[in-house]
């Protein structure tokens, strides 16, 4: 009688064990939030915020252009399009300044070229939301050491998008005063 009470409870308390385990899962959140990506996946997700590209518009296309033709990138007219000479320019543009060479106008990119300080701002504000809604959801997984990280990685990528935006518009005001904005003058090049 006892062998055969000691199953019984050994099953019992492993079936309140597994209703309790599915308990949990479920009232975990399920979807990874918007902005953020999924870095170790267990019975809770952890995530990390993704950054917010800059959104490139044809007024910045066209200063990345004058820039590139004034440092000798050779990237054609500045039309405020992308085409086929200024992703090449671009390119050797990310190359002489040992950058990710991508072909686009990326955030690295930009601040080389003194330009976009606006559009780096109006990104910088959503890095932190999205580090927000990544910690939130690993608070509520129970990793406080990944939403710790995740608030971090979102100030930190908002820091840099302002530090950069401070720079481009600081450099782009300079030779607005002194004059130097669309000249050929090598000082006022991109930043070496």
């Amino acid at each position: 009688m006892k062998r055969s009470n000691a199953i019984l409870i050994m099953t019992l308390a492993l079936g309140a064990s597994m209703a309790a385990q599915q308990a949990t899962t479920s009232t975990t959140p399920s979807k990874t939030p918007s902005g953020t990506a999924v870095t170790h996946r267990q019975m809770n997700t952890e995530v990390q915020p993704i950054t917010k590209q800059v959104g490139i518009t044809p007024a910045i296309i066209r200063a990345a252009q004058a820039k590139l033709n004034v440092a000798g990138f050779k990237a054609g007219n500045a039309t405020g399009r992308m085409n086929p000479s200024t992703r090449r320019a671009i390119r050797a543009f990310q190359a002489k300044q040992e950058l990710e060479v991508t072909g686009r106008l990326d955030e690295n990119t930009l601040s080389h070229l003194n330009i976009g300080g606006t559009s780096t701002f109006g990104a910088a504000p959503s890095d932190i939301g999205r580090g927000g809604k990544a910690a939130g959801h690993d608070i509520a997984g129970g990793h406080p050491v990944a939403a710790t990280e995740a608030m971090g990685k979102g100030i930190g990528h908002f820091g840099k998008k302002v530090g950069e935006g401070t720079k481009s518009i600081a450099v782009s005001g300079k030779d607005k005063v002194t004059g130097n904005e669309g000249s050929d003058k090598a000082a006022d090049a991109p930043r070496q």
